[in-house]
């Protein structure tokens, strides 16, 4: 086999190590990605569930402050009653109003007790649920972290495959140099392996006469349809 047919076998591995290491590459910024959706949903959910609790809360101040206002207008009414000089029909009207808002503050009042109870209720859930999340998260940022950290060995071996893949391409002969710069201009994998009869980069069957020259390996063959350096694979 000649030195050239060699280089390209070599560089038909590294090339098809490269597409490997890119589609693991690829599959690595995929699922950070999905991890990093999770994250934003995990902050936005606990998020809503403060706000939930919030509300709880304002609307349990609301109904205190009702119960506070109410129980002021009862007591004066009945100042009035106790101590001013009013007409009957005045009289009558406030005595009318102290019972219907004692009745209402009866209401408000057991409103009142059973929000704020609920409120400190949910406040123990929300300690709760709020530690729930931070380990959640901390587990989908460990994730990520180990992803990062795969992703920087893969780019280390890529840096390395590409420093081979040039290496090799500097000790073809000029001529098939120029060839495989010119395919790799517009195609990602200038050298590939026949694949049963067909180019491994068009997929399109190669005739006999070129499969007979890769199985003699004497010279360097490319394909008919594409002009991809062909090579047999080791075995």
């Amino acid at each position: 086999m000649s030195e050239a047919l060699g280089i390209l076998r070599a560089l038909a591995e590294v090339e098809e190590n490269l597409h490997k290491l890119a589609g693991r590459l690829a599959d690595i910024a995929g699922e950070e990605e999905r991890l990093r959706a999770r994250i934003a949903r995990t902050d936005q959910d606990f998020a809503r569930r403060k706000e939930e609790h919030k509300k709880l809360r304002l609307t349990a101040q609301e109904r205190a402050n009702e119960v506070d206002a109410t129980d002021a207008k009862i007591r004066e009414y009945q100042r009035k009653l106790d101590h001013d000089i009013i007409p009957y029909k005045e009289m009558e009207f406030l005595r009318e109003q102290v019972q219907v808002l004692r009745s209402k503050l009866d209401q408000l009042s057991e409103e009142a007790i059973r929000l704020m109870e609920a409120v400190e209720e949910d406040a123990q859930k929300l300690v709760a649920d709020e530690a729930e999340y931070r380990e959640r998260r901390a587990r989908l940022e460990q994730e990520i972290a180990e992803l990062q950290r795969k992703r920087e060995e893969l780019g280390k071996s890529r840096e390395d495959l590409e420093a081979q893949r040039n290496e090799l391409i500097s000790r073809l002969p000029l001529s098939l140099r120029q060839h495989y710069e010119r395919l790799s201009e517009r195609l990602a994998n200038p050298v590939v392996y026949v694949d049963g009869q067909a180019c491994g980069g068009c997929h399109l069957k190669v005739s006999e006469a070129t499969l007979l020259k890769l199985r003699e390996g004497r010279e360097v063959v490319t394909c008919e349809h594409c002009s991809r350096f062909l090579v047999l694979r080791w075995g």
